[in-house]
């Protein structure tokens, strides 16, 4: 047909009408463009491209032979509507051709880009035709229409998504208009909508968004919902969509933490129906992840649920989730995620496995994470020498973080090891904040305190103050910053203005600190047998720590059992709070000469195992 058309008994015969000839030539064009299309065979083109270009110059040679301005106009309806058929036909043909040809090396109209432009222009221009009240006229028209549409859509989507927003119009029409192309038009559009709404999730997935930022984010989000939503009427992109949806709704979790726990379910549901959806999975380690993520999304709204039988309900799932997902492709990050659910579950033996299996895989936070875990369930199955263990074989393979140096002195404080406990603890110090500085201060100054190396009252005073001001309100910092200022002494002691730090506290231990810091300030007192103000302020002062030691004692009938027996850390040992107050009576007596204690006793190495350590069994500076 494209040659029998062309040829000289047809388009090429000068005798017939220009007429005659333009429709010619426009049927050649039309029967090569189909060739083209169809891989057409040798005989007619060595290629597509010559086809496509052959139909091009049939196009131009039919426009020459009769231009759309030299079709008259006619009163007979029926011959206007088929003449407008006619230029609407010829229109569709030349940008079919100039589409096919915008893969060629040698069109005649340019690079790829001119092509399809000027493509896309030819059908920009096309006033489609309307619906009429003629169902016959309708009916001739209407696959006219719904092929310009489709040659549309595919022009303007090969130039780009800066054309989006025609193409996408043009596929809404095809699906409303054209039942024969509605299945394909709309697999389009959810290809369309599935792909805006990745690459919205890929923007939302990358670090470093400000504060500033999360609002327009947050609609960013809702936003790509939007359009996996839209994705999810074709079934091939159903999964992917639920897996995408989960992605953001994690995401809005952080992004929009008010709502996070709405957030967090929404992401639950997603990740279920993807898991659902994918019951024979093509490609496991696609399914692993979905677990991995329904898991983690339920780990985390169980932070959030304030009902606890919900929480031990997620806690299951999530469990139960991470469990599968390792099962099926076990990866370091997985068996990390599964440790924290069964330790939250009070499995522990399972947890510690968990944690061994994640550790040799990990790297950076990651492990760090995973080693303080696994260091605190160890310590949960009653195996603190395992922890601590644990601890030290990751101190052995080079520097460590902060958090780890604390967790090993920490460790070795509770086992009375101070004396490794103390250069764990300084070098952890620079990088910890808020609980845990104030904590490496307390324990310190409690080694320093025991230890007793040259300078050690400085600094011990030092670290207590620091624990003391942390703004933890925690007594037993108060207790020693009292402790070591009764150590250091000094001035402010001899003057009495450092007696804040010894609050006048209501229970047996924080009397018996009072009257201890006042049994320092008359140690330290000037006292002259030639100055009886003097000796008068000496006496006023034991009166005041005799007075106070009588207070703790008074409190001591009503006092819980935790202020009976309290423990002094650098001690290393729990302190009856009714043996020592009764003995620092003994103590005011004494300096008072009431009664006569001397080294080399019992009483005296009763005395001096406790007060005599804090520096206050003597009863003056000479």
């Amino acid at each position: 047909m494209a040659q029998t058309c062309s040829g000289e008994t047809a388009a090429g015969d000068p005798s017939r009408s220009g007429i005659m000839r333009a429709n010619a030539y426009f049927n050649a064009a039309s029967a090569y463009n189909s060739a083209a299309e169809a891989a057409a065979p040798a005989g007619l083109c060595a290629v597509s491209g010559t086809c496509f270009q052959t139909a091009l110059t049939m196009i131009d040679q039919s426009l020459a032979s009769q231009q759309d301005g030299q079709i008259r106009p006619t009163s007979n309806a029926a011959a206007s509507s088929l003449n407008e058929r006619f230029k609407l036909r010829r229109a569709f043909e030349r940008a079919r051709a100039l589409r096919g040809l915008s893969a060629s090396a040698s069109a005649s109209c340019g690079s790829a880009d001119s092509c399809l432009a000027e493509a896309s222009t030819t059908l920009n221009a096309l006033h489609l035709p309307a619906r009429t009240n003629d169902e016959n006229e309708d009916a001739r028209t209407s696959d006219l229409t719904c092929r310009i549409l489709d040659l549309r859509w595919r022009v303007n989507s090969d130039i780009g998504r800066a054309q989006e927003f025609q193409y996408v119009d043009d596929l809404q029409r095809i699906v409303s208009d054209c039942p024969s192309l509605k299945n394909a038009a709309a697999d389009k559009l959810a290809e369309i909508s599935f792909e805006r709404a990745e690459r919205t999730r890929q923007s939302l997935a990358s670090s470093g968004h400000s504060a500033s930022e999360l609002a327009s984010l947050n609609d960013t989000a809702l936003g790509a919902l939007t359009d996996y939503r839209d994705a999810l009427d074709v079934g091939r992109f159903r999964l992917p969509s639920y897996r995408g949806m989960g992605d953001v709704y994690q995401m809005l979790a952080d992004f929009d933490s008010s709502n996070a726990r709405t957030h967090l379910a929404d992401a639950i549901s997603a990740y279920q129906k993807a898991v659902d959806l994918d019951a024979q999975p093509a490609d496991p380690s696609a399914k692993a992840n979905d677990l991995e993520q329904l898991g983690t999304s339920q780990l985390a709204l169980t932070k959030l649920t304030r009902d606890d039988a919900q929480a031990d309900a997620l806690l299951t799932q999530a469990t139960q989730s991470l469990q599968q997902s390792v099962e099926i492709g076990p990866t370091p990050v997985r068996y990390l995620r599964l440790g924290d659910a069964l330790e939250r579950t009070g499995h522990n033996q399972e947890s510690v496995t968990a944690y061994k299996a994640a550790i040799g895989g990990l790297t950076g936070q990651q492990k760090l994470e995973a080693t303080l875990s696994l260091a605190r369930v160890l310590d949960k199955t009653g195996d603190a020498a395992g922890a601590l263990a644990m601890l030290e074989q990751a101190s052995a393979q080079g520097p460590l973080s902060s958090d780890v140096e604390y967790e090993i002195g920490a460790r070795r404080f509770a086992r009375g090891d101070l004396e490794k406990a103390l250069p764990s603890i300084l070098r952890a110090l620079p990088g910890l904040t808020d609980t845990r500085r104030a904590e490496a201060h307390y324990m310190a100054s409690v080694a320093e305190t025991s230890l007793r190396r040259e300078g050690w009252q400085e600094r011990a005073f030092d670290h207590a103050e620091q624990a003391a001001r942390s703004g933890i309100r925690a007594w037993k910092y108060t207790r020693q910053d009292c402790l070591a200022t009764i150590l250091l002494g000094g001035d402010a002691v001899k003057d009495g203005s450092a007696q804040s730090r010894c609050p006048s506290v209501q229970s047996p231990d924080g009397q018996l600190l009072r009257g201890m810091f006042l049994l320092k300030q008359a140690q330290l007192m000037d006292v002259s047998a030639y100055d009886m103000a003097s000796q008068t302020r000496w006496r006023s002062i034991l009166r005041s720590a005799e007075d106070t030691f009588h207070s703790g004692q008074a409190l001591l009938p009503d006092a819980p059992d935790f202020d009976r027996v309290v423990r002094f850390d650098d001690l290393g040992r729990d302190v009856d709070m009714a043996t020592t107050l009764d003995e620092a009576q003994t103590v005011v007596r004494r300096c008072r000469r009431e009664i006569s204690v001397s080294p080399g006793d019992s009483t005296w190495d009763d005395l001096n195992a406790f007060f005599g350590h804090y520096g206050v069994l003597k009863c003056s500076a000479r």
